[in-house]
């Protein structure tokens, strides 16, 4: 069976996030003087073969911790969807 994986990546606040200060910079440049504490995260969209949901959500989670966040510093959540 096939799942489609959706990622949702983001640095807390609290982490000094180059990107999302220069995104509140322009913002602000912009007018948009309301906008407080931008932080730019990433959204990674991939398919995973599992025999079933339990195995997908154990896959999915090695393949993240392995290698598209560092959780130490890192928040992420993520959905699954059986293809079929």
């Amino acid at each position: 069976e096939i799942y489609t994986l959706s990622l949702h990546d983001a640095l807390p606040i609290l982490v000094d996030d180059i990107q999302g200060k220069a995104v509140e910079n322009s913002l602000h440049n912009h007018g948009f003087d309301a906008v407080r504490e931008v932080c730019v995260g990433k959204f990674v969209r991939l398919a995973i073969s599992a025999s079933d949901e339990e195995d997908a959500e154990k896959k999915t989670t090695e393949i993240v911790e392995a290698l598209l966040v560092n959780d130490l510093i890192e928040s992420y959540s993520f959905t699954l969807e059986s293809r079929q």
